[in-house]
């Protein structure tokens, strides 16, 4: 045997190779029979293996030959080589010497050709290897190597399974599985902490009902039944924890077979209390506002009314009588309450936006556009263009939309040469519309006020209007997922940039809380 394949006070666990990284040593039990065979099928009575990942040394016999050998001069050498196993001199000892015995070493090496180990037995020179030997070694070394693609196995699914426990017990749920008798027989720290400390001891392996008021038992007898039958259960349950505690939790039951072909439920329950309260005091508050909004209309519409009666009746019967300072007084009183009621009309309107959702559907924009200029008293000498593409949007509320903008943009021009642009274009996630004109535009500070209620950027002696148009326009927008901005139309005017979503994601979110 060369010089560089004995030790020369070098460590068996000193193997260095940028492609070798250290484990945790396996058992060395696993290897002992496969070492018996390889040492009696060689005529000796020592065989061993080094494991490289794990620089672990293991062997069968009684003397002990580790140290004496250098595996990474081994290694090295075997990985150099094309052959299957080499046969080498081997002085060892007294007892192992080049006159007497010879060391046939093998590399193991996983599917990707990476080392794994080092394989080798003694034998005597005066019986050397056959061919009949050599194969059985041979098939020693694969089946070794099988052994160390099992064992590797085994280790990544332990790994797996470690990190699968640190995930549950990190886990904020209450996380249990329970055999089909209802018997609890793991549940992660989560759930334990909703018991009592004294009965925290006791969980594992007892039948879960028994730590339940009965209500709460029949709640999850229920749930668990219904996982057996169908496979899986979800939904919302209100459970009396045996701490005590009332709490909303969303349940998740699945059905799985363990290895003892028992069937076992796995159950993940969430703690969804303080958002279902918020959710119902949400719906209430909302109902609580319509409710306001409807009677604060109703009742304060009908003394407007009584006051337009009153000033219409004494204008009518008056009228030859009054002077004209009085006249013009009274038309004020007239006019102001006649926005007044136009006001409680818009508020009210306004207050119902945002309840429902309605479907998209294939809508042409330009045939829209003149139903809505139908509606609108156009001035003359006001143009508008609008191109001829169909978009998918709910009907209604986009046209109230469109014809907001439409009517802002003749309400507020001023000049004779008026002239409004409607374009579109479809993407895979939506329509982006655009309404501009070549009015006075808004200056930049005011670009987010406009959209606030009540808002007018000119008097509403000038520019008659309740300034809840585009309230009305990013509210509708923004509840079908939408967005509105504004920009200086060059060289002159407005220009609004709607943009509206193919899917609308706050009406799923919707739906799924709902559910």
């Amino acid at each position: 045997m060369p010089a560089e394949f004995l030790t020369t006070g070098l460590k068996r666990s000193a193997l260095v190779s940028a492609e070798i990284l250290s484990t945790d040593p396996l058992d060395a039990q696993l290897f002992t029979n496969k070492l018996s065979l390889a040492a009696s099928v060689a005529q000796n009575q020592n065989a061993f293996i080094y494991l490289i990942p794990q620089r672990q040394y293991i062997q069968h016999g009684k003397r002990s030959l580790g140290e004496s050998l250098n595996f990474t001069s081994l290694f090295v050498y075997l990985n150099n080589s094309q052959e299957q196993f080499e046969i080498i001199d081997a002085p060892i000892d007294d007892v192992y010497t080049p006159s007497t015995h010879s060391l046939a070493v093998f590399l193991l090496q996983d599917e990707a050709k990476n080392a794994r180990a080092i394989f080798g037995t003694f034998f005597p020179i005066n019986r050397p290897l056959d061919t009949s030997t050599k194969d059985l070694l041979l098939l020693i070394k694969d089946d070794l190597n099988q052994l160390l693609s099992l064992q590797e196995q085994v280790l990544e699914l332990k790994e797996l399974q470690s990190r699968y426990v640190q995930i549950s017990e990190l886990n904020q749920d209450y996380i249990c599985v329970k055999d089909n008798r209802h018997k609890i027989v793991y549940a992660n720290h989560a759930m334990l902490e909703t018991f009592p400390a004294n009965l925290k001891q006791t969980v594992i392996g007892n039948i879960d009902l028994l730590f339940y008021e009965p209500e709460t038992s029949a709640t999850i007898v229920d749930s668990d039944l219904h996982a057996l039958e169908h496979g899986f259960y979800s939904g919302n349950q209100l459970i009396t924890l045996a701490n005590g505690q009332d709490k909303i939790l969303e349940t998740t039951k699945k059905t799985f077979v363990g290895s003892d072909k028992n069937t076992y439920i796995m159950s993940v329950s969430r703690d969804v209390t303080e958002k279902e309260i918020l959710i119902n005091d949400l719906k209430r508050s909302n109902d609580d506002l319509d409710n306001f909004a409807y009677v604060a209309s109703h009742d304060l519409k009908s003394p407007l009314n009584v006051i337009k009666r009153l000033v219409s009746w004494v204008l009518e019967d008056c009228q030859e009588m009054l002077p004209q300072d009085s006249k013009e007084n009274l038309a004020l009183v007239l006019n102001r309450a006649t926005r007044m009621e136009k006001l409680l009309v818009d508020l009210l309107s306004y207050s119902r936006l945002g309840k429902d959702y309605q479907a998209n559907g294939e809508v042409n924009l330009k045939s829209l556009v003149i139903e809505l200029l139908s509606l609108i008293d156009l001035p003359m000498g006001f143009v508008v263009n609008c191109d001829d593409l169909y978009i998918s949007v709910p009907a209604v509320p986009f046209n109230v939309v469109m014809l907001n903008l439409i009517n802002n943009a003749i309400k507020h021009h001023d000049s004779g040469n008026a002239k409004i642009e409607i374009k579109a274009k479809r993407g895979a996630k939506g329509a982006t519309i655009t309404v501009q004109d070549n009015g006075p535009g808004i200056a930049s500070h005011n670009r987010e006020r406009i959209f606030k209620l009540f808002e007018t950027l000119k008097p509403r002696d000038e520019v008659e209007g309740s300034g809840m148009g585009l309230s009305v326009v990013k509210k509708i927008v923004e509840h079908y997922g939408g967005c509105i901005t504004v920009e200086t139309n060059q060289p002159r005017g407005t220009k609004f940039i709607v943009t509206w979503p193919t899917t609308n994601i706050a009406q799923s979110v919707l739906s799924n809380l709902n559910d």
